[in-house]
């Protein structure tokens, strides 16, 4: 299936929420009225209890518990009310193909997120929220191309578990990759540029013109969770660093790798958002 027949059965796209797409956006509407959105969240009951139960968790270490929508847009600011909201929606709303598990996939998607949300306090005037809804939905695309195809997502899959990287695994399979297929279901959806280029260039930030800050937080984002797992001294994440970082860092590299040992788990308190 061509990458522009994957694109062209309108059914076949994965559907969110009506509310996520307003939330979605809201990302370019300075105009947004927040008041509105969040008296729209707060009515639904599934997405207003996850998002208070995270709130209310330790790892967000709110001053006190944060009983409503509009209570937490006050407390945590209405961008990160948002992003967990949007997070909690995409987690029930889209299909897991049979390829993918949901659990694997979405944790990962939490790290790497919560990760470029937490890369943004090494360089002053970056966006955090946007990193975070960036990193969470930076593997998207396999949603829709495993889907679509799931005899060749299994060939994938093997390809993957005998040692292959996964997006050269998926262009052999497929003739394309989930990063591309992400920037254009993301364009669908209408999130801002930003989003789309920093999925479209994730893997290769030098290629983006013009230049991603978004693409080089989740490419270091990525990497710095899969090295975390190992426990690897700030040495051995400096020298480990790919070029594409090394030689335009998208923050202070120093800093980050000094409070990298305060940092136990990216994902943090959204986790739960999967029980």
């Amino acid at each position: 299936m061509s990458f522009n027949t994957l694109f062209s059965n309108a059914t076949r796209l994965p559907s969110i929420p009506h509310i996520i797409q307003e939330l979605i956006e809201s990302f370019d509407d300075p105009d947004a009225d927040i008041d509105k959105i969040s008296a729209k969240i707060a009515q639904e009951p599934v997405l207003t209890t996850k998002l208070l139960r995270v709130a209310n968790s330790a790892h967000y270490g709110l001053p006190r518990q944060v009983s409503s929508v509009q209570d937490a847009s006050i407390i945590m600011g209405f961008p990160a009310v948002r992003t967990l909201v949007m997070a909690s929606g995409m987690v029930d709303s889209l299909e897991m193909p049979p390829a993918l598990d949901k659990r694997c996939f979405w944790i990962n998607a939490f790290e790497v997120a919560g990760c470029a949300k937490w890369l943004c306090k090494f360089r002053k005037g970056l966006d955090a929220n946007t990193a975070f809804t960036a990193g969470l939905i930076h593997t998207i695309g396999q949603l829709l191309m495993y889907s679509a195809e799931p005899e060749k997502a299994n060939e994938v899959q093997i390809k993957v578990a005998s040692g292959q990287e996964r997006l050269t695994a998926e262009r052999e399979v497929f003739g394309y990759d989930n990063c591309e297929v992400g920037a254009e279901l993301a364009k669908r959806w209408k999130f801002p540029d930003v989003i789309n280029s920093g999925l479209r260039f994730q893997n290769n930030p030098k290629k983006a013109t013009p230049a991603s800050v978004t693409a080089a937080l989740i490419y270091l984002a990525k990497h710095v969770v899969d090295m975390h797992k190992d426990h690897p001294t700030k040495d051995e994440i400096l020298a480990s660093l790919p070029s594409e970082i090394k030689d335009n860092p998208p923050v202070d590299l120093n800093e980050m790798v000094s409070a990298l040992d305060t940092v136990d788990d990216f994902s943090g308190g959204i986790g739960s958002l999967l029980e």
